[in-house]
């Protein structure tokens, strides 16, 4: 009963530590449970399984919202992530008991490190339980990702839950109050410890925000984002793309002005269905063209559903598809459209695309499967993700797009831009936390990059976010509505933004390391 108490408690402390859902001070104390009961536990075995019931929970109650895109997807997900998670709290055990505790310990911390980093870069990648995000919603005690990234988060995350552990694991003796003045008097350094680890990067948070003096370009450019809020279950769907591109420039209507600069649409707002061989032919852009004659200075950047056709003796790429029985070939892309007041229209294709709804993992293996997905904005399968461009360009301004799934990695970012743009649609997800928590991660790619961001979502939130993570402006969920606003542009260079996640590749190779040594030890014990 212990053991099973200990891991629901785990499970639940770190659930309602997240954004949206909880409080974020749970977090420093919600693996201390967990530490318990592995400290108690001679078989790996227990380990695994008391493991997997926390992270099961930790799962269900963080993205459960998942659920109302894909029913399959959701339960897929839901026990593989719940599955690596208590594989990697194994592969600790292992390696404690095969070391010293001490040696166990480090492990801990970077083999959790080493599983969130190389869930960032795989097939089956779904980093939005990385524990850096957990302080989305707190941005002002995280001002130093600007170095670490949110690997920096989860590294405090876990010393500071070993601490704890480590300091409260000498309370012995019965009774509640005992405990606490024993553990007090008897390891006060180690309490001392756990007390600087949870301030200090706090207090240089506080620092930062403070002192912290931003390179920016001087004056400001006036952007309009539209939220056209379109059911994606119903409306996206069944209503004619011919209507929903003049309601689209409606609304957008306004809120321009003869001085916007940049107006900023939603993932796959255009359902038109572009193609790239001939965008200038494209009913959508001829009818943006149009109101640029109106709007001489404005530049567009919205989302949409793009194919690109190969002809006769082109190179065409892996993710290419045949066009039904003809000797024809044509790739599929979660793209963003660039209309630039003057030039050629630019696309932009997604490249961090959703495991089993826009790509399917290990497609020699999976590929039968990829039909039982839910086809999330676009074509059921693997989309495209090759691109010419990586950044788009109109006078002073540099934009990173970035599209639905890719505002959670922190590593895709330019160094060289100076604007984030994030475009999505996560009406998929309904009145949930799922909204709520994507929203809040965008403040994290802020103070990583130390840019503005400017976030265009379908159904919401939409908003303008500042550099240090706080909110300037945003929507309400489930409104039509157009934001118009002015923004700077920074061209500051974080550290995080030259060297990204290297906090996560140095911990894949101590970890490694740690393995050959507790295999070595092992053998040799035998």
């Amino acid at each position: 009963m212990k053991k099973l108490l200990a891991a629901l408690s785990s499970g639940l402390l770190l659930a309602f530590s997240w954004p949206s859902i909880g409080v974020f001070p749970l977090i420093f104390f919600a693996f201390v449970p967990l530490l318990m009961l592995e400290e108690r536990s001679e078989k790996g075995k227990s380990v695994f399984w008391y493991g997997y019931l926390s992270f099961l929970i930790f799962n269900l109650f963080t993205t459960y919202w998942v659920w109302h895109a894909t029913a399959i997807g959701s339960v897929f997900a839901f026990l593989l992530n719940s599955l690596l998670m208590a594989f990697t709290f194994y592969i600790f055990h292992i390696i404690k008991k095969a070391t010293k505790p001490r040696l166990g310990y480090v492990a801990f911390i970077v083999c959790w490190l080493s599983f969130e980093y190389l869930h960032l870069n795989w097939d089956l990648s779904w980093p939005w339980l990385t524990l850096g995000n957990v302080f989305a919603n707190v941005p002002g005690i995280v001002q130093w990702y600007e170095y670490t990234g949110v690997l920096g988060g989860s590294l405090w995350v876990l010393l500071v839950n070993v601490l704890i552990f480590k300091a409260w694991r000498k309370c012995v003796y019965s009774g509640f109050f005992d405990k606490l003045a024993w553990a007090v008097k008897s390891g006060k350094r180690k309490w001392i410890f756990t007390f600087l680890a949870v301030t200090l990067p706090i207090l240089f948070s506080f620092y930062l925000e403070k002192n912290k003096v931003l390179t920016t370009e001087k004056g400001t450019h006036e952007i309009v984002i539209v939220q056209p809020n379109i059911d994606p279950y119903i409306d996206k769907f069944n209503m004619g793309y011919e209507q929903q591109l003049t309601d689209f420039i409606v609304l957008a209507k306004t809120r321009l002005t003869q001085n916007t600069q940049l107006l900023i649409g939603p993932e796959t707002a255009l359902q038109e269905g572009i193609w790239e061989n001939k965008l200038e032919a494209a009913y959508s852009v001829r009818a943006f063209r149009k109101l640029q004659e109106q709007f001489p200075n404005l530049n567009i950047l919205v989302g949409a559903s793009s194919y690109k056709m190969f002809v006769y003796g082109e190179q065409k790429t892996v993710t290419a598809r045949q066009l039904r029985n003809e000797q024809i070939f044509y790739d599929a892309y979660n793209s963003a459209v660039f209309i630039p007041d003057s030039g050629q229209v630019q696309v932009y294709h997604k490249t961090k695309l959703v495991p089993g709804a826009e790509k399917t993992p290990f497609p020699k293996i999976l590929d039968k499967l990829a039909g039982l997905m839910l086809d999330l904005g676009g074509t059921s399968g693997s989309l495209g993700t090759e691109n010419k461009v990586s950044q788009l360009e109109v006078n002073e301004i540099s934009i990173q797009p970035l599209i639905c799934y890719e505002s959670i990695y922190g590593d895709l970012q330019k160094a060289n831009t100076n604007l984030i743009v994030i475009i999505t649609n996560d009406g998929w997800w309904k009145n949930t936390a799922g909204y709520k928590q994507h929203f809040d991660y965008a403040r994290l790619r802020a103070i990583e990059q130390r840019k503005m961001v400017v976030r265009s979502a379908n159904t919401g939130i939409s908003g303008v976010i500042a550099p240090y993570g706080n909110v300037i402006e945003s929507t309400k969920w489930d409104e039509a509505v157009c934001i118009n606003t002015k923004v700077l542009l920074n061209n500051e260079i974080t550290f995080y933004s030259i060297f990204g996640d290297y906090i996560g590749r140095l911990s894949v190779f101590v970890s490694a390391m740690l393995l050959i040594i507790a295999f070595v030890k092992g053998r040799l014990r035998k």
